[in-house]
């Protein structure tokens, strides 16, 4: 048997996972689409190098690709965590007194 609170931390902690989810593939998107358009821009350099090289007309530039931002929608709040109390330090032991040597 499991109480509310506990069924309620478990939604929030699926809701938060979802969210992290869309942001970890709109951040791979983002990437992937920078690669690529380096890739494009790379091929373009050594495409009108060639051309110089082989003394013909440089290609057209390729047109700048407009990259989306999707939005992301979050699903849920921060989830609220108690902040947890910090453990008290340990009290210090006080030193022993040293008996003074008797002399003989």
């Amino acid at each position: 048997m499991t109480t509310s609170y506990v069924l309620e931390r478990q939604r929030e902690l699926k809701a938060l996972k979802m969210v992290e989810r869309q942001l970890e593939k709109t951040a791979m998107e983002k990437a992937m689409d920078d690669a690529i358009a380096k890739k494009q821009a790379s091929d373009y350099r050594i495409a009108a190098k060639m051309a110089r090289i082989e003394g013909r007309e440089a290609p057209a530039a390729p047109e700048p690709t407009i990259m989306k931002t999707p939005e992301v929608v979050a699903a849920v709040e921060e989830p609220q965590v108690a902040p947890v109390a910090a453990k008290a330090a340990p009290k210090k032991k006080a030193a022993l007194k040293k008996t003074p040597k008797k002399r003989k």
